[in-house]
């Protein structure tokens, strides 16, 4: 029991009557010593529906799918923009080349009629052939140019419509790849999950096990004490039970505290004196009365 040494003679009488009482009604070891309840935490698990995990893992296999197909089309789409910007420079080409063809038909043409002029014949049979072969053959050019630049235009278009065509086939290819991926993950994860479960489950089983055992032992230890309580209370406390419980460490202690703060001579003849010593100290009383006989002798 715990205490304050007493400093006169008034508390050490309070203090020893409080002993008394505290020990001979057992009051100490059943309500000094509650026992504890075992305290575990369970594990706490909230499940997922699988909309959710698809959810989530499409966000993450969404960047990883766009970033593979950006670098598997990217050839094909540089193929497309190469055909393109030639399929948007040939009329450009055409029409330098119809430009070349009309000033070298211009060129034949302007010397053709000086000849004529200068031979005077530019009314004859002769210059007219000439001058309708001249047209021919520009003209011939020019369906040739068209006919080359059509030509050309076609092959572009033909190999844009396939870098399309591959950039399409790329990304159904891809998409494919991570829809089945994203179906594997989804169940992965599921499984993943259901083992969580059912790992948690067992745990906190477990743990209640733990808890209903820890509630019942305490139980019944509670319910020994308590009869133990009320056996001892209806029969008192033996000595030796006293002795056990620690009430003569305690009174001794007690009677010690105040008597060493008066001299050796006081003390001995107050102890000797005061009638409720024998029943406090009980069999211990002539242990104490002849150490501080031996300390008055000391002192004189």
């Amino acid at each position: 029991m715990d205490f304050e040494l007493p400093t006169t003679k008034e508390e050490l009488k309070t203090v020893l009557a409080e002993l008394f009482d505290y020990y001979h009604h057992y009051k100490g070891e059943y309500e000094g010593q509650p026992l504890e309840v075992l305290e575990l935490d369970k594990l706490t698990f909230t499940e997922k529906s699988e909309s959710a995990w698809r959810t989530e893992l499409s966000a993450l296999l969404d960047k990883r799918e766009a970033a593979e197909s950006a670098e598997k089309c990217a050839p094909h789409r540089a193929e497309y923009e190469k055909y393109l910007a030639l399929y948007e420079a040939d009329d450009t080409k055409k029409q330098e080349d119809l430009l070349s063809a009309e000033e070298e038909y211009e060129k034949k043409l302007a010397r053709l009629q000086a000849e004529a002029a200068e031979r005077n014949i530019g009314q004859s049979s002769a210059y007219l052939n000439l001058l309708a072969a001249l047209e021919s053959e520009y003209e011939e050019k020019r369906d040739k140019i068209g006919r080359e630049s059509a030509a050309r235009k076609a092959e572009y278009a033909r190999a844009m419509a396939l870098a399309e065509f591959n950039v399409e086939e790329t990304l159904n290819c891809v998409a494919k790849k991570y829809e089945a991926e994203l179906e594997t993950a989804v169940a992965e994860a599921l499984r993943e999950q259901r083992e969580y479960a059912d790992a948690a489950l067992k745990y906190n089983n477990t743990v209640e096990e733990k808890l209903v055992k820890s509630r019942n032992d305490k139980a019944k230890a509670e319910s020994a004490l308590k009869l133990q309580y009320l056996e001892i209370t209806a029969r008192g406390v033996t000595d030796e039970e006293l002795l056990e419980l620690g009430y003569y460490t305690d009174v001794i202690r007690a009677v010690d505290g105040y008597y060493y703060t008066v001299p050796a001579a006081a003390a001995y003849d107050d102890f000797v004196a005061d009638p409720d010593m024998p029943i406090y100290l009980g069999s211990f009383y002539n242990e104490i009365l002849y150490k501080y006989q031996l300390r008055k002798n000391n002192e004189s």
